[in-house]
């Protein structure tokens, strides 16, 4: 929900226009001679055997009988993922290594990787946060380099949201740089409870019920959830979470105790030096084989509450990031009082990059949303599709999800999610001079002449191409 102008038109905010079980991953499945938007492509390592096959990833050891890969699997709109696989060099017919820059960040990849859900506890624990209240209303606070966020939601939950936003908005930055700074700071407001987003709406003079929404003028993103309906759930991951880290901590600070008194037990036994040394030797191998075990347990447990969280906080993530990146869009890269950035542009862009799929500090959008894709193409196939001009010259009331509009804006916004898709992906103008200059305004040119100026060709000529190109996409 963009609202570009000062004026108060309520726009939608994502989770309106597909439905939460197809938010999917937007993303393009390029043709042979293109490649995915974004830093999606790793570099790696290849093996190729006398049969034919490759294998991609990282050499991890090399012999003269084996090589030993981990290769790396991150098939198009899905997640990641690893498999260990020893290779017998009778086999290989070649090897391609990677410079040692370029192994040492696939190293790093795959051990954040690994790592993620360790790591993402780590941010979490780095968060400063404060406690305020307003109205009646608690909230945590945070104070960041990219915004700052309220939040109602317990203190682990607005950790986790704090993290994973920082990461959008570092992909967002890598897609799309940044080139201003905003004025003022951005503010981002996060309520567990739709009653509780209606009644902060309440406060500042608006009434409606879409579930999230950025407000240009105070600078502010507002997100509603359900977080308060799986307060019970989270409680309880928290608990466990915390009891095995309070008893891998106990296990930690038991073991230089369990061994002195260990040693001056034997010592007053008056056992022999070598064999204190060798009893003290296995008593610590044990203890330290219960904290590693207690360790695994942990992250086991940290990748089980990730993923409980991601199903829970699935809803909420999809308004936030479509949210973000108009406000991202507005304090670093398009603000409105210098650009004029088309409203379809804005949208489209939004539901692109707010589907991708978030790997570390990278966006990756490698495969197309199907639900978009099929019903602009069924779209396309009636008897009388959406021109491009309706949707180039369309205004604010035109993507408005109220009443008797709804079915009207959902359209404009299957399409203008199309549109950017094509100018991303094919023509590649995100990080274009180009792009700068179709947004940057001019008073003696009509939406469809700045348009044409931006993809070199006359509409109706644009419009066949585009047209077969969504028909084709895969």
């Amino acid at each position: 929900m963009s609202l570009r102008s000062r004026t108060v038109w309520i726009l939608l905010a994502i989770g309106w226009v597909f439905s939460p079980c197809i938010m999917g991953h937007v993303a393009a499945q390029r043709d042979s001679n293109t490649a995915p938007l974004g830093p999606a492509d790793w570099p790696m390592e290849q093996v190729e055997t006398h049969d034919g096959r490759r294998f991609e990833g990282l050499i991890e050891s090399q012999d003269d009988y084996w090589v030993r890969m981990i290769r790396i699997f991150r098939p198009a709109g899905r997640p990641m993922h690893l498999l260990i696989q020893p290779l017998e060099t009778r086999h290989i017919a070649r090897i391609q290594r990677l410079e040692p820059e370029q192994c040492e960040q696939l190293r790093r990849r795959i051990h954040e990787f690994r790592h993620r859900a360790v790591i993402e506890g780590g941010r979490m624990d780095a968060v400063k946060l404060s406690l305020i209240e307003r109205e009646g209303v608690h909230f945590h606070r945070y104070r960041g380099r990219w915004f700052d966020l309220e939040s109602t939601a317990d203190e682990t939950t607005t950790r986790r949201i704090i993290v994973r936003t920082d990461q959008v908005f570092t992909a967002y930055r890598h897609l799309l740089p940044a080139r201003v700074e905003p004025p003022r700071p951005l503010r981002l407001v996060i309520l567990q409870s739709m009653d509780g987003y209606r009644v902060f709406l309440a406060r500042l003079g608006l009434h409606f019920d879409n579930p999230a929404c950025y407000l240009p003028k105070p600078n502010l993103v507002v997100v509603g959830s359900d977080l308060a309906r799986h307060a019970t759930t989270l409680a309880r991951i928290e608990a466990r979470h915390k009891a095995i880290r309070e008893e891998l901590e106990e296990l930690e600070q038991a073991l230089p105790e369990r061994l002195a008194a260990l040693g001056t037990q034997l010592r007053e036994q008056g056992r022999p030096r070598n064999h204190i040394s060798r009893l003290l030797l296995i008593e610590r191998r044990k203890f330290e084989n219960q904290i590693a075990e207690k360790q695994r347990e942990l992250e086991r447990c940290d990748r089980e509450n990730a993923q409980t969280f991601r199903k829970i906080s699935r809803r909420l993530f999809a308004r936030l990031y479509h949210e973000a990146f108009h406000a991202y869009l507005e304090n670093y890269v398009y603000p409105a009082d210098r650009y004029d950035v088309p409203l379809w542009l804005d949208e489209g862009l939004a539901v692109l990059f707010s589907g991708g799929l978030l790997e570390s500090d990278t966006l990756r959008i490698d495969a197309p949303n199907r639900e978009a894709l099929d019903r602009l193409r069924t779209d396309l196939r009636s008897d009388s599709p959406l021109p491009l001009a309706d949707l180039l010259e369309a205004d604010q009331q035109a993507f408005l999800l109220v009443d008797n509009l709804a079915a009207a804006a959902q359209r404009k916004y299957v399409y203008a999610w199309g549109l950017a898709y094509y100018l991303a992906f094919e023509q590649r103008l995100l990080d274009d001079p180009a792009l700068t200059a179709f947004v940057t305004p001019t008073d003696d040119a009509s939406p469809v002449e700045r348009f044409e100026e931006l993809v070199g060709m006359p509409l109706f000529e644009f419009e066949g191409v585009w047209r077969a190109y969504m028909m084709k996409l895969r």
